[in-house]
């Protein structure tokens, strides 16, 4: 990864105004310099993290630990309540890629590498939910350069025809499939996400690190959200009342298929994916209860809702959104991991008890 930054990405990577930013420089807390042709000024990448590190918790500045509001990513971001991989609005990239097209785009390579290959018997021996997360582990226990993180990219690239055979049941092809999978990609630091950049910058290997990626994704108010919306729809879809269903259906305080802590209206992902439904087959069942429940939720949807409808109209079971999500977000968490790589290692350390050094 480049040394210097944009202002922009500098201002972010601190969380505060660019302003402000420019009187680091005017107190010589911070250096700066200008490149011809280019409208922003630069900044040291790793000045400004051990910045953000000193300011969030009084550690000497070559510390470099991290708050999440100094985190940044080019992987995705996040704005107006708009979805953006690499740069482009995630409706723009479902429009114009499939889901092998937009894992290339995302993970920016051109092509697979070659990696093991495990039985697929065994694979199929565990629950469907299950399957992905083992292939990989399987995949990374007999991978040679498990822990070499060069063309990682390419070898997770590389990686998803052997996820896709770990669940024969899913019509891998199939166009709703295929699109709400690349909406899925990514979404920001989320939990699994951020489990995943954890694991990388301790310098795990790639498929380590999409394992630590898994673990946190397979959590009930997370990659597991699907499920509980799937039985929600389906509830509704055999007659029960749509009250009741939604009543049933909250975890935690959370009405799974609805609401999003970063979106503030509907989330775009699920929109795209309900248009396609809705063009394709207006007179579903499954999305009739998706709407009876969004009357009555009084809540934006969000992707899970969109998931458990594609699910509940294939014929998939109720478990592969999971799946889906798992297999979407590989390429996401893999982008992350790479990204990862090139920062500063163990840079994601809390402080216990308020503790001013942790032990490893």
């Amino acid at each position: 990864m480049d040394q210097w930054i944009t202002t922009s990405e500098a201002a972010a990577r601190l969380g505060v105004k660019r302003g402000t930013l420019y009187s680091y420089v005017s107190r010589g807390v911070l250096v700066s310099r200008r490149q011809p042709g280019q409208s922003e000024s630069l900044f040291d990448r790793t000045q400004i993290d051990s910045l953000a590190a000193a300011k969030h918790d009084g550690r000497r500045a070559g510390d470099r630990l991290l708050r999440f509001r100094a985190v940044a990513t080019r992987v995705s971001s996040i704005r107006d309540d708009r979805l953006y991989l690499r740069g482009r609005d995630v409706a723009e990239v479902c429009a114009a890629m499939d889901f092998a097209a937009a894992a290339r785009f995302v993970l920016a390579v051109d092509g697979p590498r070659q990696v093991a290959t495990v039985d697929d018997a065994v694979i199929a021996a565990v629950d469907v939910e299950r399957r992905i997360p083992l292939a990989v582990a399987l995949i990374a226990a007999h991978d040679p350069l498990r822990v070499d993180r060069t063309d990682a990219s390419a070898r997770v690239l590389g990686l998803l025809p052997a996820l896709t055979r770990a669940v024969p049941e899913i019509d891998w092809a199939h166009p709703w499939v295929d699109l709400l999978a690349t909406t899925l990609i990514d979404n920001g630091l989320a939990a699994s996400t951020t489990a995943a950049r954890v694991a990388a910058s301790a310098r795990a290997g790639v498929f380590d690190a999409l394992l630590a990626g898994y673990a946190a994704l397979s959590g009930p108010l997370h990659g597991g959200a699907p499920a509980a919306a799937y039985d929600m729809v389906d509830a509704v879809v055999a007659g029960t009342p749509v009250e009741r269903a939604l009543a049933d259906a909250v975890i935690d305080g959370r009405l799974p298929g609805f609401g999003h802590v970063v979106y503030g209206g509907p989330d775009p992902r699920a929109r795209i994916v309900f248009d396609r439904i809705r063009h394709d087959m207006p007179d579903s069942p499954a999305l009739a209860a998706a709407d009876q429940l969004t009357a009555r939720a009084g809540r934006p949807v969000n992707v899970d809702l969109a998931s458990a409808v594609v699910a509940r109209e294939l014929e998939l079971g109720p478990r592969a959104g999971e799946v889906l999500f798992q297999y979407g977000r590989t390429v996401g968490m893999a982008a992350h991991v790479v990204e990862e790589y090139g920062e500063a290692p163990l840079r994601w350390r809390g402080s216990p008890n308020g503790a001013d050094r942790a032990t490893s």
